[in-house]
């Protein structure tokens, strides 16, 4: 069944020594999350990586490049080493040290995996010591976590993935209750009041209608005035003048008089001045009870 869902790019940035598989595992990862999660969040994680989505250039450096087709556009980043810090940059000690950096600073997260199985018996020690000084010197800013096989890369995957969908619900939620709230101005209602009388001798209930006008918005409304179509006399005499000042949600009452050959329905239209010095209207149909 299709629903709405909002899709999060996931870049995984990684040198060329972390293995195939380990890739391959992540994408099983994502998938599986978004088929077991991705409906209760509404949410749907993309990874993407230069190696599979970003498209040949000529005229400028390859990590511009990626930079500008991938990096800038993705929401959130995953980084992954092994052995290798990777091919050193114009700005940064590597590829991947640059991507990291690039969206820290964008407010992104940014996630950062070690692999610690075994180094292969020629692997680079230079690269090697160039990592383990760079994820050293991340220790302040950062949680590097590790992994040592396919279950744990997973598990890292699957809490990376649900905690970022929490932090994404949670943003979501709190621009909704901190947004700015609608001024809805001043609209009118019916109301009424029942008083019982005895004074024939015999028990009667009598039915006391009003015309409420409340000011619904977060500022005072100014120079209120109210007028009924069909135009007819059922408010009281003395009592149909405007309102200079209504408070934020206060309300004002005027008393109708009605009769047999009052209209069943009627439309009133209420104009004001809001607090921006624009005259406004609204206009509700309204049914005595």
């Amino acid at each position: 069944m299709a629903y709405a869902s909002t899709t999060l790019h996931m870049l995984i940035s990684c040198p060329g020594d972390v293995a195939e598989e380990d890739r391959a595992v992540i994408h099983r990862s994502v998938n599986r999350w978004n088929f077991n999660y991705g409906r209760h969040f509404q949410l749907t994680i993309l990874p993407i990586w230069w190696g599979e989505n970003a498209s040949s250039e000529f005229g400028r450096h390859p990590q511009d490049a990626i930079n500008q087709q991938l990096v800038d556009d993705a929401d959130i980043a995953l980084a992954v080493f092994w052995t290798r810090l990777g091919t050193e940059s114009d700005r940064a000690p590597s590829g991947t040290a640059e991507e990291i950096e690039r969206m820290a600073k964008a407010g992104k997260t940014v996630s950062i995996l070690h692999c610690t199985r075994p180094a292969p018996i020629d692997c680079d020690l230079q690269q090697l010591q160039a990592l383990r000084a760079h994820l050293k010197s991340l220790e302040a800013n950062a949680l590097v976590m590790t992994y040592r096989n396919d279950g744990d890369l997973s598990s890292r995957i699957d809490n990376l993935l649900s905690r970022q969908a929490t932090m994404f619900m949670t943003k979501i939620s709190d621009s909704k209750s901190h947004g700015p709230e609608e001024d809805t101005g001043v609209w009118p209602s019916i109301d009424f009041k029942e008083k019982i009388d005895t004074s024939s001798g015999k028990l009667r209930v009598r039915r006391s209608h009003y015309l409420v006008l409340k000011n619904k918005s977060s500022t005072p409304a100014r120079n209120v005035t109210f007028s009924l179509d069909p135009v007819d006399d059922m408010i009281l005499h003395g009592d149909d003048r405007g309102v200079d000042v209504m408070a934020p949600d206060s309300e004002m009452r005027f008393p109708l008089a009605l009769s047999m050959s009052s209209p069943r329905q009627f439309n009133c239209s209420v104009k004001w001045r809001g607090s921006d010095g624009r005259e406004r209207e609204n206009v509700a149909t309204l049914r005595p009870a």
